[in-house]
């Protein structure tokens, strides 16, 4: 396409008229003035669409730094963008970007955490969750999750079945020992069936008779099993504190909370208003809410690491910048608290690659309902109207599972 260029420089400003709109720039020397003048007469003897965009580049440095690190500038709005989408990135993430990209970070966190948080019909909690998330110790997965906290209690006070020794122990193993799990073997005491560990060599020359225990298998691979213990009727589980001293007034076996299975709300259920300082959804944390939350219940609670998927926070409340509203998180390993309250914060991918085969099933129903008009992404009664385009959801969701195909 051809256009029509414009530009006269009068002392150290450039007046410019592009197709019509007219721009104007101060430069601060007669160097960079001359530069860009002649980058117009340039322009204007070869007006096609990529002289255009150079000009711009010149005339904005916003835009240009946009450019400098993959993403889109919109010069009317000022918005900045990631390449193909429509939904403007937040001001903090743009920043973070630039400085990831300026000293050489690897940047699929970010950006993963940004494809999903662009899936969320609420622009409120696009516009303020990664300013939430940098006030506190959250934390962001290669795959775009949040590490969060939830203190809960026992369902049945039975703190010490299989899965729950497993994840803990594995969590300890890597924290105070730095090494795999695979170094060592889980075994059951037969006098008083109590789980421990020992290294695997020791565990393969012991005799299960004249020890009198019942050899379990390695604290690793155990580890890697951890689904299919969670989905054993055994298995411990856990209920939030108000649903546990409340049993009669909920329904107990939909508020159980069990290790590497989903807890979810529907959405249109959740309050999404960030003025309501308490309300309806799931309430996941930093370490900071856990610890104050755990003070209140005489610090006894037992606090499970959960991932978050950014497209399933509801509220970011105005109140509190230590926890949220979510209507979905998944909870993956029972952390060790020490005795004064400090929280041993460990990340496991491993348990991200469970978390995935959810939400790629999430995905595909959004998908399928948007092709069907069937659906619009969820909104509840506060939420505020998602004004995007259906098309730009439907991309950003398709993104995501081409994204994940790939790993």
């Amino acid at each position: 396409m051809k256009h029509f260029i414009e530009g006269q420089l009068i002392g150290l400003k450039i007046n410019m008229n592009i197709d019509g709109k007219l721009y104007a720039k101060s430069c601060p020397t007669e160097e960079a003035a001359d530069a860009f003048f002649n980058a117009i007469i340039a322009a204007k003897a070869n007006p096609t669409d990529e002289a255009v965009e150079m000009l711009l580049l010149h005339l904005n440095q916003s835009m240009r730094r946009a450019a400098e690190n993959g993403l889109e500038y919109d010069l009317e709005t000022s918005n900045v963008y990631l390449p193909g989408f429509n939904t403007p990135l937040p001001k903090l993430l743009v920043e973070t970007i630039e400085k990831y990209h300026e000293k050489g970070f690897p940047m699929n966190a970010i950006l993963n955490f940004w494809k999903l948080l662009m899936i969320n019909p609420d622009e409120r909690v696009r516009t303020k969750l990664f300013d939430f998330i940098a006030t506190h110790d959250f934390s962001i997965t290669e795959n775009g999750y949040m590490v969060v906290y939830k203190a809960l209690e026992y369902l049945d006070s039975i703190q010490k079945d299989l899965n729950t020794f497993v994840t803990s122990t594995s969590l300890f193993v890597r924290k105070e020992w730095t090494c795999s799990p695979k170094k060592y073997g889980v075994y059951q005491r037969n006098e008083d069936g109590a789980y421990y560990i020992t290294k695997q060599k020791t565990l393969d020359k012991w005799d299960e008779k004249a020890k009198n225990i019942t050899k379990i298998g390695n604290l690793g691979v155990l580890e890697a099993k951890s689904k299919e213990l969670s989905n054993d009727p055994a298995s411990v589980k856990f209920l939030p504190t108000h649903v546990a001293r409340n049993k009669s007034t909920f329904n107990v076996e939909k508020e159980t909370v069990r290790l590497g299975i989903p807890q979810t709300m529907e959405r249109h259920a959740c309050d999404s208003d960030p003025s309501i300082d308490c309300s309806y959804g799931l309430h996941v944390g930093a370490t900071a809410y856990v610890k104050k939350f755990r003070g209140w219940t005489g610090n006894t609670s037992p606090v499970l690491a959960c991932l978050v998927n950014p497209a399933h926070v509801i509220a970011v409340p105005d109140y509190d910048h230590s926890k949220m509203r979510v209507c979905e998180y998944f909870p993956y390993a029972l952390c060790e608290v020490s005795e004064d309250g400090e929280i041993n914060t460990v990340d496991q991918p491993f348990f991200e690659h469970d978390y995935r085969e959810y939400e790629v099933d999430e995905l595909e129903r959004q998908i399928k309902a948007i092709n069907n008009n069937t659906e619009r992404v969820g909104v509840d009664t506060f939420e505020a109207e998602d004004n995007r385009e259906v098309e730009e959801v439907l991309k950003a969701l398709k993104d995501r599972v081409v994204e994940i195909e790939k790993v």
